[in-house]
């Protein structure tokens, strides 16, 4: 890989992480529009996006950023006040800078001129002289902003030639020569950058403190010579600086260093024109591949796999480049000097003779274990990632389609320290985003209804995560209007999913929901009455090896809840045995072990027993039946309990013995193999057997879903 290239790469990653910030802090800044940390941290992200698309050569970018940098230096000075319609409006334009990013890593033109001109009109509403707000203006004039002067006015155009030569001891001062030659910017377009690089000393010799290297520019500006001086007011007297006046320098400097540089490219360096007249022009013409199958070159066919290939790739490395902590790294490198320690301490006492030194071997390898398990665990932790992301972008979602039915909403958050899988992140994105809209669009009212109702006009979405039964459980619960079970049930039965009479239960609910084409609504509209969307949810989660619940209560509100094995993660296990096959419980949701005492065991029936622990008769599952373990059911007498509580059902399972827990990397058992309900994945064990991961509330559903 180029230099180029890994450039590119990170400034791409850290350019979608600070447009996330970005997003996030508008978000915030919603709640309480109130100008102060939000606002500051919101300045700091922009700044640093301009910067970063003017570094990869983003011009047209970066000059538009730029404007929003202006916005928001007001906003700082509470010349803007912080509204409702100025949070939309960054929103937007935080969405529209990301489409700039994608196009620009494409090879397209960053923006088309009309997009671009329709952004700086809604900036210039709220750039415009005075503080105004959004809602009390919406016509006003265009400000004077930061960008080059106008390319219409090309008469009060002035050329100025610009040398700067700095003393060596400049930094001294606390000044920065690259922010004062980006000062200059401020009143024009600098149309020439040349930096003198023969005072440089070699590697060996260059002190990091001195200034070493001067600078000659060409400078477009409407401006006087006296304004461009007061930008060198701290240093000019100490260092040499020389502004003149020249001649328009476009005509002589036109095709002379390389006859075959494309013309556009030399009329932008040149000053001929602007980066937004080029693009506008290269938006007439046609794309290169559309070009080569018109002539017959290529089949429109192959075209449109290698564009399909090329963004299969793009969306490849978005969805497995991950940016880990310095931190996590250094660790791991501690680790790995620590095992390369260790082992050969451990050859070499085993070639001394067991016999003699077997207590500093066994020393040994209980410290070769530990280390093996700090190792573990945080090779597992360099995968793991918060969710406060992830509900950043659906609050987002939920925010915006509120406001396209005119709804009123407030989202509130909790368990966003909560970790999982960056892959496992990525899988169920697609999932929430439907549970996201149907919240919104299906289940608040508007805020009529829920005045008329009794409500507060605002609805409320939560979004929480916390780990339970060894899974991730990530809620979405709205107090709106609650699933309309009747509706359901008839459309159940127009459809033939149900028969009369049948008893329709929260699970079933789930079953309807997620019947390919079920819908209830009279109408399509954008979000709703295709029948597709939760079917897509069921499928993604099943395939993750997760499941989908739903609680609802008419007028109280509904709540969907996804159970997420911790594929890849590294959890707490308790290794038991049945029929001679090893079985992983996760250790969290242990309760209790017993021995099996007949006085204590109650049947119901031939299959239904109950076992008193702890004061109350919990219900015992028998695996044998969940399995399929050859021998049918196995008699208790001699079997040791193991009791769960799941934070919603407490019960037991016999096995024939209880072995020692483990940390393990639960690997997914359905992309290996297949899914099989009850199992939430598989590990390899020390002696190379294959230990089956059990998924409790799985197992719990299969035995207690009647009751």
């Amino acid at each position: 890989m180029n230099v180029q290239d890994e450039t590119t790469k990170i400034f791409h990653a850290e350019t979608e992480d600070l447009l996330k910030s970005a997003e996030a802090c508008l978000l915030r800044l919603e709640d309480e529009p109130v100008s102060g940390p939000e606002v500051e941290e919101l300045f700091r992200v922009f700044h640093t996006l301009k910067s970063g698309f003017a570094v990869v050569g983003f011009d047209v970018a970066s000059k538009y950023i730029h404007m929003i940098e202006n916005l928001l230096e007001r906003v700082r000075s509470n010349e803007v006040p912080v509204t409702g319609p100025l949070v939309s409006l960054l929103l937007e334009n935080v969405d529209f800078i990301s489409e700039m990013l994608n196009r620009g890593l494409s090879g397209e033109p960053v923006a088309a001129s009309e997009d671009l001109e329709a952004g700086r009109v809604g900036l210039n509403r709220f750039l415009s002289p005075g503080p105004v707000s959004g809602e009390e203006k919406s016509g006003l004039e265009d400000a004077a902003t930061d960008e080059a002067p106008s390319q219409d006015a090309p008469d009060e155009s002035v050329f100025y030639s610009i040398e700067i030569h700095f003393r060596g001891d400049l930094f001294i001062s606390g000044q920065d020569p690259i922010l004062l030659l980006m000062n200059l910017t401020e009143f024009g377009e600098c149309l020439e950058v040349t930096a003198d690089l023969s005072e440089l000393p070699s590697y060996d010799e260059m002190d990091m403190f001195d200034m070493y290297i001067s600078w000659k520019l060409i400078l477009k500006t409407s401006v006087t010579a006296n304004v461009i001086e007061d930008v060198f007011m701290f240093v000019k007297d100490e260092n040499e600086i020389s502004i003149n006046e020249i001649a328009d320098p476009i005509v002589d400097t036109i095709g002379l260093d390389d006859p075959e540089t494309p013309i556009g490219q030399v009329l932008v360096e040149t000053g001929g024109i602007t980066d937004e007249d080029l693009n506008h022009a290269l938006s007439q013409q046609k794309m290169v591949g559309e070009i080569l199958v018109e002539q017959g070159k290529i089949g429109k066919d192959v075209l449109e796999r290698v564009v399909s290939k090329q963004k299969a790739t793009r969306d490849a490395y978005r969805k497995t480049t991950i940016r880990v902590d310095v931190e996590k790294i250094d660790y791991l490198v501690n680790l790995a000097e620590e095992i390369g320690i260790a082992l050969p301490r451990m050859q070499s006492l085993f070639s001394k003779g067991v016999d003699v030194y077997w207590s500093e071997i066994e020393q040994e390898l209980e410290n070769l274990i530990k280390i093996n398990q700090d190792f573990q665990e945080r090779i597992a932790s360099v995968r793991m990632f918060p969710l406060e992301g992830t509900f950043r972008r659906f609050q987002r979602i939920a925010r915006d389609t509120a406001n396209e039915q005119g709804k009123k909403i407030k989202v509130r958050l909790s368990g966003v320290g909560t970790e999982m899988d960056k892959e496992v992140i990525e899988a169920v994105t697609d999932p929430l985003k439907h549970m996201v809209r149907n919240c919104v669009g299906h289940g608040i009212e508007k805020p009529e209804e829920r005045k008329a109702a009794g409500k507060p006009e605002e609805g409320v979405i939560e979004f929480k995560a916390y780990r339970k039964a060894g899974k991730i459980l990530i809620e979405i619960r709205d107090d709106g209007r609650g699933l309309d079970v009747d509706a359901i049930y008839q459309k159940a039965l127009d459809k033939g999913i149900v028969r009369p009479g049948d008893v329709v239960d929260d699970n079933k609910i789930v079953d309807f929901l997620c019947h390919p084409g079920f819908s209830t609504a009279s109408e399509v509209t954008s979000l709703s009455g295709r029948g597709v969307g939760m079917d897509v949810v069921k499928t993604e989660v099943e395939r993750l090896g997760g499941s989908l619940l739903v609680e609802t209560l008419k007028g109280k509100g509904t709540a969907f809840t996804l159970a997420i094995p911790l594929t890849f993660a590294l959890t707490e296990v308790l290794h038991v045995q049945v029929n001679d096959i090893s079985y992983l419980v996760p250790l969290l949701e242990v309760i209790g072990t017993l021995g099996f005492e007949a006085i204590r065991l109650r049947s119901f029936g031939a299959d239904e027993k109950v076992y008193r622990f702890r004061g109350e008769y919990v219900p015992l599952v028998d695996l044998s039946r969940v399995f399929g373990m050859s021998g049918g059911e196995r008699g208790l007498e001699g079997s040791s309990l193991v009791f769960f509580d799941t934070g919603r059902k407490r019960y037991g399972i016999s096995v024939d013995e209880i072995l020692d827990p483990y940390q393990v990397v639960v690997k997914s058992l359905e992309s290996n193999y297949r899914s099989v309900q009850g199992i939430t994945g598989a590990t390899i064990m020390g002696d190379g057997s294959v230990a089956l991961v059990i998924d409790l509330l799985s197992l719990e559903e299969i035995f207690f879903k009647d009751s």
